[in-house]
């Protein structure tokens, strides 16, 4: 009996440290540690959608720690971590994604089966690498604050061990024993390194899908709108092109860009037809596809169109992404050396209106962007009202922020429209599209604060406040709302 024991004492650390890792998971995943963390994500800034999945991974990765420092084993910690989160998070996850879902304009929406299998899978790979690195650092903590009082311990039980008793009875030859003791020793370890491997293997490959997540929301892709038939009954699709246009405001550097032309924008009937343009700014981080992803503009154009509730429109979806290291603000630098307003405001609307059929005039060209691209679209509108007739600001702030624009305090205060629209009357003629969130501080009052100076004014505006924080789902509302708002032409 004793013979066995000793074979498959190798294994004992792995079962021990894979309890303690349930153990604490479940003690991390509690009401009141988890809410705790949550609540102070939240107020960071991150909607409860993404801090709920980023609390999920921090509590296992906690638990691995816990389940490592006390058994020294890393397979067995993460094991036990992920188990929890798998029941703590992921089940009630996929539960609250199997629901009706709607969109923006309460429309119901189907389940894409494959993309919630797909992100699934994803968060299963993010917390097998939070588990990881929380289980190595485990074993770290493990070897220098146990290890040392451990080996005391231990050697003061073999010296008392040996005083009493001088013949330890040996069940196996002692070549034998080591022999076999070695080989479980070795079996068992490399079967627990291979299997690491490929779990941390495969977790990277998945994970590296993970972006959107993490940028957007965890639910982002999973509903998509009912297919669109015309009266005939046939499907109607628009049509998304990524295009590019070299910038003389940028030095000869090319900028790309994504379109998206309307249903009818290829038919016979619409070949010649011109229509009005909304260029989308995106915030910081982001990129020329956001509104697409994050955003659902081109399914809310989609939408509209088909319910008739909206005229056929252009979408150009820009890239502002400036220098390395700092924010554009969709702004020309102080020393002019990133200038994207004017890239924007001239050398982009002057190659989609050769290029596009767009209707080339202020009246029928809009702008509007989310977080600082809601700050670029504002600060750019009133700089050319000549240029963008309607303005789309979503979560965005209104006096000029970041390193671009240097020390200058003039310089400052002429990109921050609450300073220049009291004194710049060619602005005034602007028709302007405001949605704050009553839980996106500092935004909703910055907000809420310029609407009441365009209110002052007397500048034509529309203030759209939702319950929510500062994410896409507040914003894609915003922009269904906002583009049944915009009255081209007038």
């Amino acid at each position: 009996m004793r013979a066995k024991i000793r074979q498959y004492s190798f294994f004992l650390p792995e079962v021990v440290a894979l309890l303690a890792a349930l153990l604490g998971s479940v003690t991390l995943f509690s009401n009141d540690i988890f809410g705790g963390l949550f609540s102070m994500i939240v107020n960071i800034g991150l909607d409860p959608l993404r801090s709920q999945m980023v609390t999920a991974l921090m509590m296992t990765a906690g638990g691995a720690l816990i389940g490592a420092v006390v058994g020294r084993r890393k397979l067995g910690a993460v094991s036990g971590a992920g188990i929890v989160f798998c029941f703590g998070y992921l089940l009630s996850f996929i539960q609250l994604e199997l629901q009706p879902a709607r969109d923006p304009g309460g429309n119901l929406e189907q389940l894409n089966g494959g993309a919630l299998l797909h992100t699934s899978l994803v968060m299963l790979a993010l917390t097998v690498l939070c588990a990881f690195i929380g289980a190595a650092v485990g074993v770290a903590l493990g070897e220098v604050l146990l290890d040392p009082p451990f080996q005391l311990a231990w050697n003061a039980w073999q010296r008392s061990k040996s005083m009493h008793s001088s013949n330890t009875p040996a069940f196996l030859p002692n070549e034998e024993k080591d022999y076999r003791t070695a080989s479980y020793r070795t079996v068992g370890g490399g079967i627990g390194s291979w299997i690491g491997v490929f779990a941390v293997v495969v977790s990277l490959v998945l994970a590296l899908g993970s972006g959107d997540l993490l940028v957007y929301s965890p639910d982002i892709g999973l509903h998509t709108p009912l297919p669109i038939h015309n009266k005939s009954g046939i499907s109607v699709h628009s049509t998304l092109v990524e295009d590019s246009v070299t910038s003389p405001a940028l030095g000869g550097q090319k900028r790309s860009f994504r379109v998206y032309l309307p249903p009818s924008y290829y038919t016979p009937q619409g070949r010649t037809k011109r229509y009005p343009t909304l260029y989308l700014l995106h915030g910081a981080p982001g990129s020329d596809h956001d509104w697409f992803s994050g955003g659902k503009a081109d399914q809310s154009a989609d939408i509209l169109i088909d319910l008739g509730k909206i005229p056929q429109l252009i979408l150009i979806l820009s890239d502002g992404n400036g220098r390395p290291g700092q924010t554009s603000e969709w702004g020309n630098s102080f020393d002019h050396r990133q200038n994207i307003e004017t890239f924007v405001a001239v050398d982009l609307v002057k190659y989609v209106d050769a290029k596009y059929r767009t209707i080339a005039q202020a009246a029928y060209r809009g702008i509007g962007g989310n977080s600082m691209g809601g700050f670029g679209a504002t600060n750019i509108a009133i700089h050319h009202p000549d240029v963008f007739g309607f303005v789309i600001a979503l979560g965005g702030y209104y006096r000029a922020e970041g390193s671009i624009w240097g020390k200058n305090a003039a310089y400052i205060r002429a990109n921050s429209p609450i300073d220049v629209l009291p004194a710049d009357r060619r602005a005034w003629r602007l028709r302007m599209y405001i949605g704050v969130a009553t839980r996106d501080q500092p935004y909703y009052n910055d907000g809420k604060q310029f609407a009441m100076e365009l209110h002052r004014l007397h500048i034509s505006y529309q203030l759209d406040a939702q319950n929510g924080y500062h994410s896409w789902h507040v914003w894609q509302v915003q922009l269904y709302n906002a583009l049944t708002w915009l009255h081209w032409g007038n």
